[in-house]
């Protein structure tokens, strides 16, 4: 008999869990295969102390229910544990859920876990907080920072947020070494990729690969008001990296200087961290059940 933990954040994306709550129940509370049990988050600290335990007392797996910042929350648990774990992706980007294909809709979500297979997922890692889809400086820690602050959920409240910091974000100086050469740059935001797309199939990094033992490094330098229209296009087309404002790097370790502590963003949620930042990369960290 398979132990199987359902890990639930009610405030994620738009809709109500409990439906979602129900279903997975009657699935798996009455599959003689299974022993299930399911933990509700009252705060978001709550996640990463329950799939420890939950690793700890042997279950092989641990589902996040909820969206990017839900998954990091359980997948910061489960690093390097005996346990799997599911997504059923019901966040407002999902770009985890996205990039590994799990599908959006719960029920065949559910239906990946009963059939699906795992694979090996690596995380980043900044200053010793992981992220395991896609961590940034810059606007897009600004964005998630509003956004995670306002009542609103969803990609049209998102994009609100997004036009009106644009007007008043300014580009900050970054020094930026890898591999021993060292540059420095102004940047509207830079991001490190893990996955490929922010969610909502924004494809900030589009090659970029999960289990490569690399983050793929994307600066975007400046976003000038006339070429936003064209700006968006590319990154929904996945075309953004070929634009002459931005620079690609791929690596497994970086360090970042920046001129002053500020917002980092988290896998869609955001933190005020110190100026000097090292990146790096924690191989094969969770073992994800994928289609």
């Amino acid at each position: 008999m398979k132990k199987i933990a359902f890990i639930v954040n009610p405030g994620s994306g738009t809709g109500s869990k409990s439906t979602i709550a129900a279903y997975v129940h009657d699935v798996f509370g009455h599959n003689p295969n299974y022993s299930m049990e399911l933990f509700k988050m009252s705060k978001p600290g709550d996640a990463p102390e329950a799939a420890t335990d939950f690793a700890r007392r042997g279950f092989d797996i641990v589902t996040a229910i909820g969206g990017d910042g839900t998954v990091n929350s359980v997948a910061k648990g489960l690093i390097h544990s005996g346990s799997k774990m599911a997504i059923i992706p019901v966040g407002s980007g999902n770009g985890l859920a996205r990039h590994l294909k799990i599908p959006l809709d719960y029920h065949k979500a559910v239906d990946i876990i009963l059939s699906g297979k795992s694979v090996a997922a690596d995380a980043g890692k900044i200053n010793e907080q992981p992220f395991f889809c896609t961590a940034g400086l810059g606007f897009e820690a600004v964005i998630g920072n509003a956004f995670n602050s306002g009542k609103d959920r969803g990609l049209i409240s998102y994009v609100n947020f997004c036009a009106k910091e644009y007007l008043r974000y300014r580009p900050e100086n970054y020094i930026i070494q890898i591999g021993g050469n060292t540059y420095r740059t102004r940047a509207f935001l830079i991001t490190f990729a893990n996955a490929a797309q922010w969610g909502n199939n924004a494809f900030i990094a589009p090659d970029a690969s999960i289990s490569d033992g690399l983050l793929d490094i994307v600066v975007w330098k400046s976003a000038p008001v006339a070429t936003v229209p064209f700006l968006a296009a590319e990154l929904f087309m996945g075309t953004l990296i070929h634009s002459n404002l931005v620079e690609m790097y791929r690596t497994a370790e970086l360090h970042i200087i920046r001129e002053r502590k500020g917002l980092i963003q988290f896998d869609g949620e955001s933190r005020m961290m110190d100026a000097d930042i090292s990146v790096s990369v924690i191989k094969h960290a969770v073992h994800i059940i994928v289609p």
